[in-house]
């Protein structure tokens, strides 16, 4: 077969080029340090490499959001050192004025400290880091302790009076407010007719299930059942006791005035939890919310209501009522025991979080030592055979100038 000059010099070239290819990958690989450096180095190597990135990616994320809950965490259980604090201070003071050495004085300079600390403790519940609240819930725009109105306007009903009377008697006439804090429903219903000082009443606590005794009613009378929950100091105060016309209002017999629960502070956030990712991809609540700290929990008997509780001591004290104040003493401690506990459920959900940093670095260092293994340029090998493409390369120019060394000249002799 005869083999002309073309052909001859179309594989001289494509030999040339080809060497000359396959130095110039190598140069790449060499100056880059990777093996792969496109798709079509390693179409398999590289989807492979893709994944490990993207998990690296997310790794690199789960760690950043678990150092800034670290932060988080870090200042949820300093207020609720701080919160802890507060009522070990509160205990000390109840503790001195329980005894008989104590007396009305030392007693009401005693109520202004613990109403100071009432106010630190709606502060700490009110505690933002930058800003967001820590103890909103999820609502962490929304600030979750509001402190509430002593004084509510009364709702008059007269749904109870006689038929006779419902449609004439006017209820707009019979202003009246309550001032106080308490959980109760109270109702307070005139079951004697007659004007101020002659009218008897009764209250219930319960919806109208127990009554108290009658009694007296008085431009300012206190809400109390006898029969029912012990007396949370609140009064009913009339607006005034005579008509347009200067005569004495007549309070007709199943009048009522209703009072709404009105808790001293009232939470706005809600029970959600802010949760963060895992490893495993699982959502994990990292926070308690401030009706978690403050409020009594139906399913936790012994929890109670801290702020109704500061209310009621100082209350006591002004009252100059040791014996409250005594009683007092084992709702302080259950108080102290409800706040330790929530620091040990941040505690915990801060170990929880170290374990998972712990295996996402793990898995993180994994991925990375399998990333590197495929991708990554073996400098020995890469060298050894850089020296031998080059050494081909070489040769295969100087047997190509050989094999196109004779002239037209010499081939026409």
């Amino acid at each position: 077969m005869r083999v002309t000059d073309l052909t001859k010099q179309t594989s001289v070239l494509r030999n040339i080029q080809t060497n000359g290819d396959h130095l110039q990958t190598l140069q790449e690989n060499m100056s880059s340090g990777k093996r792969i450096n496109r798709l079509s180095d390693d179409p398999v190597g590289a989807t492979q490499a893709l994944d490990y990135r993207t998990k690296l990616s997310f790794f690199d994320m789960l760690k950043r959001i678990t150092q800034q809950t670290f932060t988080w965490l870090d200042r949820s259980e300093a207020e609720l050192t701080h919160v802890g604090d507060l009522l070990a201070r509160v205990k000390t003071l109840v503790l001195a004025q329980a005894n008989d050495s104590a007396d009305a004085s030392s007693r009401k300079v005693t109520a202004q400290e613990v109403g100071d600390i009432f106010n630190a403790l709606v502060q700490a519940g009110n505690s933002k880091l930058g800003k967001v609240f820590i103890f909103s819930g999820s609502k962490t725009l929304t600030q979750p302790l509001v402190e509430g109105d002593s004084v509510q306007p009364a709702q008059v009903n007269a749904e109870n009076l006689d038929t006779d009377l419902k449609f004439l008697v006017n209820v707009d006439q019979f202003h009246a407010s309550f001032e106080g804090f308490s959980q109760h429903p109270y109702i307070v219903r005139v079951v004697k007719e007659g004007e101020v000082g002659r009218a008897q009443f009764t209250v219930s606590d319960d919806g109208g299930k127990t009554w108290s005794r009658e009694k007296t009613l008085l431009p300012t009378v206190e809400v109390f059942n006898e029969q029912g929950a012990s007396s949370d100091k609140v009064e009913l105060k009339l607006a005034d006791a005579t008509d347009n016309l200067g005569e004495p209002k007549i309070y007709p017999k199943g009048l009522e005035f209703v009072f709404e629960p009105n808790p001293p502070v009232a939470y706005q956030g809600n029970e959600d939890k802010r949760e963060i990712p895992t490893s495993e991809g699982i959502l994990q609540p990292i926070n308690v919310t401030a009706k978690d700290i403050f409020y009594a929990n139906p399913d936790a008997p012994n929890s109670v209501n801290i702020f109704d509780m500061l209310v009621s001591i100082q209350r006591a004290l002004d009252d100059n009522d040791g014996k409250v104040i005594e009683q007092r003493l084992e709702d302080l401690d259950r108080a102290f025991e409800q706040v330790l506990n929530k620091r040990a459920a941040i505690g915990a959900a801060r170990k929880e979080l170290e374990d998972q940093l712990d295996k996402v670095r793990n898995r993180e260092f994994n991925n990375t030592k399998q990333l590197s293994e495929l991708e990554d340029l073996n400098f020995p090998a890469a060298v050894m055979e850089t020296n031998l493409a080059d050494v081909r390369n070489k040769a295969s120019l100087d047997t190509g100038a050989r094999m196109i060394q004779p002239s037209l000249l010499n081939f026409l002799r």
